[in-house]
């Protein structure tokens, strides 16, 4: 294992008794998603950080939306976007983590 590993960080992250931040230690929620070095349940906990997440800036991002600021809608439609992808990755984990409990 790498220094740069995410499942690494996250555990570090766990043993300081900080709230994992997937989003800062993977690139997307598919690399979360296939990381095969966290249990399934443990990857559906951090989809689940990260979608409370991206949902609390999405919010953010809505609530001071002006229609004359397009960077601010580039910002909510990359959001919207990554949300998208979270929710796809924990359908996916759910599906798993449904199929080993049969």
């Amino acid at each position: 294992m790498t220094e740069n590993n995410p499942a690494d960080a996250v555990r570090r992250d766990e043993e300081k008794s900080r709230a994992p931040n997937p989003r800062r230690h993977y690139a997307s929620p598919e690399d979360l998603l296939e990381d095969i070095e966290i249990e399934p349940a443990a990857r559906e906990a951090l989809l689940m950080e990260w979608k409370d997440e991206v949902d609390s800036q999405l919010a953010a991002e809505s609530e001071g939306m002006s229609a004359s600021d397009p960077i601010r809608a580039e910002t909510e439609a990359m959001l919207a976007a990554e949300a998208r992808r979270v929710n796809a990755a924990l359908q996916e984990v759910r599906a798993v983590n449904a199929a080993s409990i049969s």
